[in-house]
């Protein structure tokens, strides 16, 4: 199986590209300069491929200026409606069998629970992100590839992402809760977004919206609470709603809410989880 993946040299793509090419699978990274080359560049890299996977998309958390703004929809919009237009392209026989589409649990409201049934979106801008990114994908409907989008949560790993940021605060002992601390914490450690990407490779069942979340849903609170004290350090510390407002702007609202999300579909297809809860997740990664 060949498979190619674009957003191949971010943290989370760093590691999924590591996984699969572990597990012996042939795996190429479709770079920004290809991506530049437009569809005729792109349509004779993925000729041969018979997965895509697209994890590109720049970063959310920075203030929501227009011209941030641009970029985070842009960088998102721009490189899936390329591929499908590149895979579109092609003739049906040499068209990727399955494509894997990275979306995020931002899509959904923050006073609700949620698996994949639900609708309760929220009505900021990670929301309209989201669903412009996932609609991107609606041409692919027409077509006999198989299509699975994956709204991801909170990837918790050493190397990057919000613990890489917070490890030396929290051992430094000036962690803490963000606001209240009662926001809904949907994570998944690095490993099993890997493994459940590798499962939906594997079973051609599956199809359709997969929250990449673990099934135990936290709380900010609780993730200070634990990893504080895996780091045997204090964690007193709170930081106010205002100041990340002041910080961020608008763009805070992604540290200061949270989601609560329930992996139902990835489950009930038979995936199953090495790192379901906080703690065994964060026990993991900090004794690694």
């Amino acid at each position: 199986m060949k498979i190619a993946v674009t957003g191949g040299t971010g943290f989370l793509g760093r590691h999924l590209f590591a996984y699969l090419v572990s597990l012996g699978y042939e795996t190429t990274i479709i770079q920004r300069s290809d991506l530049k080359g437009g569809t005729d560049r792109v349509s004779k890299l993925i000729k041969s491929s018979d997965v895509i996977i697209n994890l590109a998309g720049s970063p959310v958390i920075k203030r929501w200026t227009k011209a941030n703004k641009e970029t985070i929809l842009s960088s998102r919009l721009d490189t899936t409606r390329l591929l499908v237009a590149s895979i579109l392209g092609l003739n049906p026989a040499d068209r990727p069998s399955l494509v894997v589409s990275a979306s995020a649990i931002g899509i959904y409201d923050s006073m609700n629970k949620h698996d994949e049934s639900s609708e309760m979106f929220d009505n900021n801008f990670l929301t309209d992100v989201c669903r412009q990114w996932e609609d991107c994908l609606i041409p692919l409907h027409q077509t006999e590839t198989r299509l699975c989008i994956v709204r991801i949560g909170i990837v918790l790993g050493r190397e990057g992402g919000m613990l890489k940021q917070l490890m030396p605060l929290f051992k430094a002992g000036l962690g803490g809760k963000i606001g209240s601390g009662k926001q809904p914490f949907s994570f998944i450690h690095y490993l099993d977004f890997c493994r459940a990407v590798t499962y939906l490779l594997e079973h051609p069942e599956c199809s359709g919206i997969f929250n990449m979340t673990a099934p135990v849903i936290s709380s900010n609170a609780e993730f200070t609470r634990i990893l504080s004290t895996s780091l045997r350090r204090p964690a007193f510390f709170t930081v106010p709603a205002f100041a990340l407002e002041l910080l961020y702007g608008k763009a805070a609202v992604a540290l200061i809410e949270g989601q609560a999300v329930y992996p139902k579909h990835l489950l009930d297809c038979g995936f199953r989880f090495l790192y379901p809860d906080l703690n065994l997740a964060l026990q993991n990664i900090l004794e690694s």
